[in-house]
């Protein structure tokens, strides 16, 4: 029998770790109030062709600019990215994850739009690929004018449509917008933190349980999206000191 007591158990992503969210259970059966755990800051599936995945798996994608391709509000991030066997993962990856989330439940699919060259213009672009190329390949020609990497070269050849990279035009739009398809998500287990848990109308401003007084909730088991880069572990610890 205590006065008081701080739950502060985590979410459900790290299991070898303890956090498995098996307490859901006990809460639930006291009547708490609870939302169902998702994936948060995670990154996702994309079906790779094998070329790309042999190449480039591991490979950091810099100097980019992301977006959730189709939102009306989306947002948008300067951030690298990892290329995976798998898919794509890292923190401009996870900062959009929650609208990525989102978008692949309620529509059934979910794409990022990739500026590869985020500090040129489109016009600026054009101009680049336009300029005479002789007999250099393609390649050889955007990494000479745009300086563009390899990785960002395999990126729009992997998923600009063929028949466009013969028109400068096409090339140009392809670097500043290409259309990256997402397969899914991986397990819950494989995220960095989880939304869901505990619902913020099952507590009172001190955080305090309403249906359990004296026991108070902190950190990830309660439900909320958070931005990685410190602000986790800072609103984990800031909940902490509100209980």
């Amino acid at each position: 029998k205590s006065a008081a007591v701080l739950l502060a158990l985590g979410g459900a992503s790290w299991k070898r770790l303890g956090s498995d969210g098996s307490w859901t259970k006990i809460l639930s059966d006291k009547g708490v109030k609870l939302t169902p755990f998702q994936p948060s800051n995670c990154g996702f599936l994309v079906d790779w062709t094998p070329h790309m995945v042999a190449k480039f798996a591991g490979e950091p994608v810099k100097s980019v600019s992301l977006s959730v391709d189709g939102a009306t509000a989306a947002q948008t991030t300067r951030s690298e990215f990892v290329i995976t066997a798998r898919g794509v993962e890292s923190g401009g990856i996870y900062t959009l994850s929650a609208d990525l989330r989102t978008q692949l439940q309620t529509a059934g699919q979910a794409a990022i739009s990739l500026d590869l060259l985020p500090d040129l213009s489109l016009p600026q672009v054009l101009e680049r690929v336009q300029r005479p190329r002789g007999k250099a390949t393609l390649s050889n020609h955007l990494r000479k004018t745009l300086n563009l990497t390899s990785v960002k070269t395999a990126l729009m050849y992997e998923l600009a449509a063929p028949n466009t990279l013969a028109s400068p035009a096409e090339i140009a739009r392809a670097l500043k917008c290409l259309r990256l398809p997402l397969a899914g998500m991986p397990p819950l287990d494989e995220a960095i933190s989880t939304s869901g848990g505990v619902s913020w109308t099952a507590l009172d401003d001190t955080l305090m349980l309403r249906n359990l007084p004296g026991i108070f909730c902190a950190g990830e088991m309660i439900d909320w999206d958070a931005p990685t880069g410190g602000y986790l572990i800072t609103a984990c610890l800031a909940t902490g000191l509100q209980a």
